[in-house]
């Protein structure tokens, strides 16, 4: 009884949706008129197999991904332990990290979009003040990736940082002090006793981190509308052109399908690279 609420949200929002895209890409559907549909069975997901665009987003949003995680889940643990070891300036340095976090995605693009400009922007202007000569970033095809992908390193390393910093804060310290009592040194403690131990919350963090990189769609919109020539165009932000600027919708059900089979495969098998027998 107490559950059926919650129990009623998650169908009607997550696998209702499910079931409506995974009958929506059998048809041909027309947003504007969707009670014209016309059953086409898999030719939808046969045209994807020749999408050169969809395999360019995915191409974009793969490097987008496996980018952040190279970057954020060190960094995100380093900082965690640093937080950890309650040194001077950690409450201050919690602050910085976490406050990206509680910031709209939005604002943090339009904020991040004005820092890129190329004559006026923030970062130029310190650039130039060391020598640097100003850079493209978002107009530029070989940039605007890696600056976006560094606006979501910025804004979701709190999140991780907070869930590793949970990790750290449920291990026991009678371990710790069994290993300095063994001689172990710092480095040693956290190589063969933080990190194994801390493999399941690593998992999380992993696979949230990958969900929440295949879904970047709003600082795309905002600050490169998948350009240029396609070199920020990503999944979610091209499912979404399919259904709302070329209004073929049934097209876009297809492709959120397989991004949803795409999704379900990586994180298996980041649950079976990184699976743990561990206890404590």
């Amino acid at each position: 009884m107490f559950l059926t609420p919650a129990l009623i949200g998650i169908g009607l929002f997550h696998f209702l949706p499910i079931i409506i895209a995974l009958r929506g890409s059998l048809f041909e559907l027309n947003l504007l008129v969707p009670e014209r549909e016309t059953f086409v069975g898999l030719d939808n997901f046969r045209a994807i197999a020749s999408d050169e665009e969809f395999r360019q987003s995915l191409l974009n949003t793969l490097v987008y991904t496996v980018s952040k995680l190279g970057v954020q889940l060190p960094l995100s643990f380093g900082l965690a332990l640093f937080i950890e070891a309650r040194l001077r300036g950690t409450t201050l340095l919690r602050s910085a990290i976490f406050a990206p976090t509680v910031t709209a995605v939005a604002i943090a693009a339009v904020i991040w979009g004005l820092m890129y400009q190329p004559h006026a922007g923030l970062i130029n202007s310190v650039l130039g003040a060391v020598g640097i000569e100003p850079q493209s970033f978002l107009t530029s095809k070989d940039q605007a990736l890696p600056s976006i992908i560094a606006l979501g390193i910025w804004q979701d390393t709190g999140l991780t940082v907070l869930i590793l910093l949970g990790g750290l804060q449920g291990i026991p310290r009678e371990f710790y002090e069994a290993a300095v009592l063994d001689g172990a040194s710092g480095s040693q403690a956290v190589r063969y006793l933080t990190l194994p131990l801390l493999r399941r919350t690593i998992l999380f963090a992993v696979v949230l981190t990958t969900l929440l990189a295949f879904k970047v769609f709003a600082e795309v919109k905002i600050m490169t509308e998948g350009g240029p020539e396609n070199s920020t165009l990503m999944t979610v932000y091209y499912i979404y052109k399919k259904a709302f600027v070329f209004l073929d919708l049934g097209y876009a059900f297809a492709l959120a399908v397989v991004l949803m089979a795409i999704l379900v495969v990586i994180a298996l098998l980041q649950g079976r690279l990184l699976r743990s027998r561990l206890e404590y």
